[in-house]
């Protein structure tokens, strides 16, 4: 089959994941492997208000409910979806956080495996010209999030694709063993393969609002605490001391994208049913090294912590919503609402995540895949988008000097 007759289905196209695979399926690896690209929505939205590129090969649709039942996906899909027996590519980037705040995690884990399920089946009946089906999972296939049993899961970095799963019952409720199994089971038989990528927490942006991110929300809190306080302000690092130093590796979800592209179209045979690490480099970085960089961009001072927890960063936006009000009739600003749901994932990531957990490459680098970014980069990528579209306002230095690494195809 020709390149040009490569079609790709993304699920979660207005989520950071799959905004970000969207939009580099328009020209990665190339700009004619594909000559559709097909987006699932869960609000009804254009391509103009999804911040995705005006390309006639990009098609956005709504309202197919992965949590109902797979007759119901099957039918929405063939209804909603022209031709979509066409499709070659799958990209699952869905997920639902739906009860993400709440105590009952198996009740997350039994829902995003169903929704799986129902997509790996629903794509198994309809697209009959199906080659490779991408799911997307992440650093809790190691357990760095299961929370309630950190005393009892052992986390060895450099973290690598063949390290045991966690055992029962302190990794029941990761719900990335589900989905896997599931997609081996569906697999069996067929000729089309599949890959599954694991990035870390993900340094990205979306256009369209959601509470899945946390380098927006930072942002506005370092533009605001700028207004507020004046260039040259001192501002502490809001997490924990121990949270300050630990080591991880950075996923920008445009890396991320590539990767996931990467492997489904140039390496499926080599890719197939095995799982990929990925991430913007290889060199494990804290947030000491991070975090004066970042409060740079605004103009102002990055320091250590405060004190042992979280800085109640969150409190602060809330009394200052005044000054919020203000800095945005100042710079012409979009005004943007962050949600208790933003704010907890946003502290979960300063506060919970208290231990070494950076990614090996090891695997990803030997199939070909070289693309990086420097340490920050991501970030810095992020603010640029953010003052580009008005969420916030250049206050600090400037742009950013880093320079990505990416490969030649």
């Amino acid at each position: 089959m020709s390149e040009s007759k490569n079609v790709a289905l993304v699920f979660g196209a207005s989520g950071i994941s799959g905004w970000a695979v969207a939009k580099n399926l328009l020209t990665y690896p190339t700009p004619t492997t594909f000559s559709r690209i097909i987006g699932l929505t869960n609000r009804p939205r254009t391509i103009e208000e999804s911040g995705l590129p005006g390309d006639p090969r990009l098609e956005l649709y709504s309202g197919v409910n992965l949590r109902g039942s797979l007759e119901d996906v099957v039918k929405q899909l063939r209804e909603k979806v022209p031709d979509v027996e066409e499709v070659t590519h799958v990209y699952y980037l869905a997920y639902s956080n739906s009860t993400a705040y709440t105590e009952n995690v198996m009740e997350i884990k039994d829902i995003n495996a169903h929704m799986t399920y129902n997509a790996v089946h629903a794509c198994d009946q309809l697209c009959k010209s199906m080659k490779f089906f991408v799911l997307q999972t992440g650093t809790n296939n190691y357990g760095v999030a299961v929370f309630r049993y950190q005393d009892k899961i052992d986390i060895n970095p450099p973290l690598r694709e063949s390290n045991p799963r966690i055992p029962s019952p302190w990794g029941d409720e990761i719900f990335y063993y589900a989905q896997v199994d599931l997609i081996k089971e569906a697999n069996k038989g067929k000729s089309w393969k599949w890959c599954e990528v694991r990035p870390d927490q993900i340094v990205g942006h979306v256009p369209s609002p959601t509470s899945m991110t946390y380098v927006e929300p930072l942002a506005l809190y370092l533009a605001l605490y700028r207004y507020v306080n004046g260039p040259g302000a001192t501002i502490p690092f809001p997490g924990t001391h121990k949270n300050f130093k630990y080591t991880f590796t950075d996923s920008s979800q445009d890396i991320i994208a590539r990767s996931e592209i990467y492997l489904s179209v140039l390496k499926p045979d080599e890719s197939h049913g095995q799982g990929f690490n990925t991430a913007d480099n290889a060199i494990p970085s804290s947030w000491s090294d991070k975090w004066p960089t970042l409060c740079g961009f605004f103009g102002l001072n990055g320091a250590g912590p405060a004190k042992d927890g979280w800085n109640d960063i969150d409190l602060w936006w809330d009394a200052h919503q005044g000054d919020y009000e203000k800095m945005c009739a100042e710079y012409g600003l979009q005004k943007r609402e962050i949600g208790r749901e933003t704010w907890v994932f946003l502290k979960a990531g300063f506060v919970l995540l208290d231990r070494n957990r950076e990614l090996s490459l090891d695997k990803i680098r030997s199939v070909g895949f070289t693309d990086e970014y420097p340490v920050a980069y991501g970030y810095m990528r992020v603010f640029e988008h953010l003052v580009h579209e008005k969420i916030v306002p250049r206050m600090g230095q400037g742009s950013h000097s880093l320079r990505p690494v990416e490969s030649h195809l």
